[in-house]
């Protein structure tokens, strides 16, 4: 078993380390620790890892740019963080375990024991990297792409602010976790980034054609609740802010 442990605090990441050792150590071959966002993205772009222990808080970089960067089919994710008040959202992303820390022995043995029930049911087994025992052999994928093309596209169902993975799992009629897989797998994005992704297309088509608009309430009417969570995800999307996408329009019309 390969190891991830992305943790800006070496003390935490020697004490991890320790605890997996002590744990499961006959059956870990390598255990790895970065301490940076961009050399965790870049480490799993070329190496293949059973099990990534996730901080949040990287040096006060948000650890799910990772997993916006790198869908968890490919390995299975737990986090490792204090910050409990992200733990749904941390689900959404399809993380198999939450652990609050300080992290005890016993709640690692248990996200331990999660991770092998989850690759023995699910996830890749042996050296045959694509035998992979899915949720979806049941599901109709033409049908569900359909179905979701309608709900986004058409009925816009992005624009409710309390739009999370288990509420659009329910209107296609699927467990969160089948449509987790079925974004991750098929269309190779979190849930996140394809709910960010319809939300920041319509608020740029809105800053184009309403420019008298405040951007505040372009913001709101796509479906973000908070100001903060639309000029981040909108920023972090065009690298540029909102209101300066909407002064860069004059010159793109000319």
């Amino acid at each position: 078993m390969k190891i991830l442990i992305l943790e800006d605090e070496p003390v935490h990441a020697k004490y991890l380390t320790k605890l997996l050792n002590t744990i499961s150590g006959s059956t870990i071959h390598e255990i790895h620790h970065l301490t940076s966002i961009d050399e965790a993205d870049s480490y799993l772009n070329q190496s293949l890892v059973d099990i990534l222990f996730l901080d949040l808080n990287i040096f006060g970089s948000d650890g799910f740019e990772v997993l916006d960067r790198i869908p968890t089919t490919t390995m299975s994710t737990i986090i490792v963080s204090a910050n409990t008040d992200n733990a749904i959202r941390a689900f959404e992303y399809g993380v198999i375990d939450f652990i609050a820390k300080p992290v005890s022995e016993d709640r690692l043995r248990l996200a331990l024991d999660r991770h092998a029930l989850f690759t023995n049911t699910y996830q890749r087994t042996g050296e045959n990297q694509n035998n992979t025992k899915s949720r979806l052999l049941q599901v109709d994928l033409d049908k569900l792409q359909n179905r979701l093309s309608r709900l986004m596209d058409i009925e816009k169902l992005y624009r409710n602010e309390d739009l999370s993975l288990e509420v659009l799992a329910s209107e296609l009629e699927l467990h969160p976790r089948q449509l987790s897989e079925f974004l991750n797998g098929k269309k190779q994005t979190t849930f996140n980034s394809f709910l960010h992704s319809y939300r920041i297309r319509e608020a740029k088509d809105l800053l184009i054609k309403y420019p008298e608009k405040n951007v505040s309430d372009i913001g709101f009417e796509v479906g973000y609740k908070s100001l903060s969570s639309f000029y981040e995800a909108f920023k972090k999307e065009l690298k540029i802010t909102a209101s300066e996408f909407r002064q860069k329009l004059p010159d793109s019309f000319n």
